[in-house]
């Protein structure tokens, strides 16, 4: 995923927030947008640099009855960004004047006898003026004087904005789309993840349930073994989750501990079944069964540390195990925790030769083999999980395994 859930959501949240926002600023000023208003004259300095600019030349003059007749084309520019609507232009003009015809627009005279040029709504000319665009119209005035010109206007009008003729909008839609790629792409990996997901947990039960039915093949060699290598990895995988393992670690020492004992299916099962005591060359036959377990493993090379737990799990920590008298942390750690898992299994099963300790009797004697058989630190972590009574919801917690 591009982020991980958390990361997703709030980039998500900001986006939207951020397109929101937007969009209510440009609602907002959309509807605020004040109407323009200016006064333009002679005197006005620079008047083409207003929102709104008049010009209104003498396009043609001459004579009629006794009147003076000039034709004026006037040009209306809007200088904003908006489309204009309701625009109108006030004109004074002299006593006696009179406009006798006009196009594209429409005159009227107000209550203080000047003349309002609007557009021509009948005929639907100049309704509005586009963004930095400009209408024209014109009209003949009939007056007294031998030459006027019209050069005194107020001018208004009214935005007709809409929240595509910003920028911003162009902006916030961009940020839409990102915002739908990032979704869909986010939506699209947490999907695949889910199925990776589906597909590892699947992957992971048929590696359990193989390796669960090869130990079981191993343990059934012996009866009184048998579950053996099963509740020696569970055991394991609860120390190692006591002592800070995560999620990966703790599967990986979970399926070292499970072959831990892998070698044994080379023991002879007259050795493995003698119900007195072995001799000093049974022993040692016993004993290959981690050299061998670690033959076995060693092309196994998925699983760190997989040859280290069958080869090592009988080292003491003393220094007086096998197969190599290692002590102390030259020993690995799974290797370690194993062994203490190990014991423990050892001490609550009835074997062949003995019963089953009591609970008891094994906390002492893991307490005795501190430092000498076990890393004493391991054993602080395993009597603490007696203590706790970990292990009394066993048989449960492994059939949800």
């Amino acid at each position: 995923m591009i982020g991980n859930k958390k990361t997703a959501s709030i980039v998500s949240l900001v986006l939207i927030f951020l397109i929101a926002s937007g969009f209510i600023l440009l609602i907002i000023r959309v509807h605020t947008i004040p109407d323009i208003s200016c006064i333009q004259s002679e005197d006005t300095q620079h008047p083409e640099e207003n929102d709104l600019y008049m010009e209104m030349p003498i396009s043609n003059e001459w004579n009629d009855s006794g009147y003076k007749a000039t034709q004026y084309a006037a040009t209306l520019k809007n200088n904003t960004l908006n489309s204009l609507k309701d625009w109108s232009v006030i004109v004074k003009l002299p006593p006696n004047a009179i406009i006798s015809d006009s196009w594209n627009i429409n005159i009227e005279s107000n209550e203080y006898g000047s003349y309002v040029i609007t557009n021509d709504s009948e005929q639907g000319y100049n309704d509005t003026i586009d963004p930095n665009g400009e209408i024209t119209f014109g009209f003949i005035l009939f007056t007294n004087e031998d030459h006027y010109e019209i050069n005194h206007f107020i001018l208004k009008a009214s935005p007709l904005a809409k929240i595509s003729d910003y920028p911003l909008f162009y902006i916030l839609c961009a940020l839409i789309i990102l915002l739908l790629i990032y979704v869909s792409m986010n939506v699209a990996m947490f999907i695949r993840d889910r199925q990776y997901k589906i597909r590892r947990e699947l992957d992971k039960k048929i590696i359990i349930q193989s390796m669960k039915t090869f130990t079981n093949f191993i343990d059934a060699k012996d009866p009184y073994t048998r579950g053996h290598s099963i509740r020696v990895a569970f055991y394991t995988k609860k120390i190692a989750e006591k002592m800070g393992f995560e999620d990966a670690e703790l599967y990986n020492i979970y399926y070292i501990a499970l072959l831990h004992d892998v070698g044994k299916i080379n023991i002879p099962d007259s050795i493995l079944n003698k119900p007195g005591a072995l001799t000093k060359e049974e022993m040692d036959i016993i004993k290959t069964h981690t050299t061998n377990g670690a033959l076995i493993l060693k092309d196994f090379s998925s699983i760190p540390s997989i040859v280290e737990g069958a080869r090592y799990h009988h080292e003491r920590y003393d220094g007086t195990g096998y197969p190599e008298g290692i002590k102390g942390e030259q020993i690995p750690l799974v290797a370690r925790i194993i062994g203490v898992a190990d014991a423990f299994d050892a001490m609550n099963s009835d074997r062949c030769y003995r019963k089953a300790f009591t609970m008891d009797r094994i906390i002492s004697e893991l307490k005795e083999g501190a430092g000498k058989q076990f890393d004493p630190d391991i054993v602080k972590v395993m009597l603490d999980l007696i203590d706790k009574k970990a292990f009394i919801n066993m048989n449960s917690e492994l059939k949800d395994e």
